[in-house]
């Protein structure tokens, strides 16, 4: 008994090591959080219902710094977000995946003009429900090894926005040789209505809406207890029967008869493979995003309440709270900067 209570004592201990150490590369560069201004009143927060300990974590720290500041939180749904901006019901409101058109559009057709995207954390790598990033999945006998998002299109899209001259239907056009050359590439996805597609539509098809008509989709599904199934299970299911298979999933789904593809936005590279260090380096190009959006009139200033809670989520305090939160890689510090242009 006490070998297996100093066996459990050194595993945790072991455990908080790697997350101290995580905890402090993802925190490198950053500064804490210094007001500009004083502040007061209440801020009214929108959106995503899955990070309700984050976003308390945020306020109560905030509230450390600003102690003048409540907060009205209404985080009965993403969908629901942006309706909230629009209605003048919110000041802020974070929106867990990327904003679809329909939401901005319906913004700039009260305002005018589109609201302010401020991005507050990378997706998470491989969670349930957090914006989890995609990799692309080939079987583990193909000897093709990496893609550019160009190659992408050419077989995902029937228009092709990233200006391949033909589509690409087999495995020789992507630089398989031998039997390999002439073998069909059979294409699969999550269903086009699903966020994953979405994202992969927005970020590799550049938000074009003509997909390839031979993709096979997949829609979640259920097991025999009633638990939901991820589609992009039946996805990596799909390619490890399948040598000619390929398609976009998560590690969460894999299996030992599929393997990750390095990927590219750019035709020269760099390729990168999907790790939880490149996602959170953001070199891995089909990483997502959570976000908050505000509303911001051009040439205005942002609302200073609004600013100072943006600027403290964005700072040390802000990031070091997603870290122990766990759900969301962090920005990392240069992503941070970028994001704080939109607030200045």
């Amino acid at each position: 008994m006490a070998n297996i209570r100093y066996w459990l004592a050194l595993s945790a201990c072991l455990a908080s090591a790697l997350v101290f150490s995580q905890a402090r590369d993802y925190l490198r560069g950053l500064t804490p959080y210094r007001a500009q201004d004083r502040v007061a009143g209440t801020i009214r927060v929108y959106g995503n219902p899955y990070i309700p300990e984050l976003v308390n974590a945020w306020e109560e720290g905030f509230r450390k710094h600003q102690p003048g500041v409540a907060f009205r939180n209404d985080l009965k749904g993403t969908e629901a977000a942006m309706a909230g901006l629009y209605g003048d019901v919110a000041d802020v409101v974070f929106v867990g995946r990327e904003a679809y058109r329909a939401e901005t559009e319906a913004f700039r057709e009260r305002f005018g003009y589109p609201p302010t995207e401020i991005r507050i954390t990378s997706g998470s790598y491989a969670t349930p429900h957090k914006t989890f990033a995609l990799m692309v999945y080939v079987h583990k006998d193909n000897p093709v090894s990496k893609l550019s998002f160009k190659q992408l299109d050419a077989l995902y899209s029937a228009e092709r926005r990233r200006g391949a001259r033909e589509p690409i239907t087999t495995w020789g056009q992507l630089g398989a040789k031998g039997e390999w050359a002439h073998r069909p590439v059979h294409v699969y996805g999550y269903n086009f209505d699903t966020g994953m597609a979405r994202f992969f539509r927005l970020t590799v098809l550049k938000d074009s809406y003509r997909w390839n008509p031979d993709m096979k989709e997949f829609d979640n599904g259920r097991d025999a207890k009633g638990e939901v199934i991820n589609a992009g299970t039946y996805i990596t299911q799909a390619i490890a029967k399948d040598p000619d298979g390929i398609g976009f999933s998560n590690v969460m789904f894999g299996n030992d008869n599929v393997k990750a593809l390095a990927l590219s936005e750019s035709d020269a590279g760099p390729f990168v493979l999907p790790s939880k260090e490149t996602a959170f380096q953001r070199s891995y190009p089909l990483t997502r995003y959570s976000t908050a959006f505000i509303n911001r009139a051009p040439g205005k200033p942002v609302d200073p309440r609004v600013r100072e809670f943006l600027r403290y989520i964005l700072g040390k305090d802000g990031v070091e709270a997603v870290v122990r939160d766990g759900a969301f890689l962090p920005l990392n510090a240069n992503a941070i900067r970028e994001q704080l242009k939109q607030i200045q």
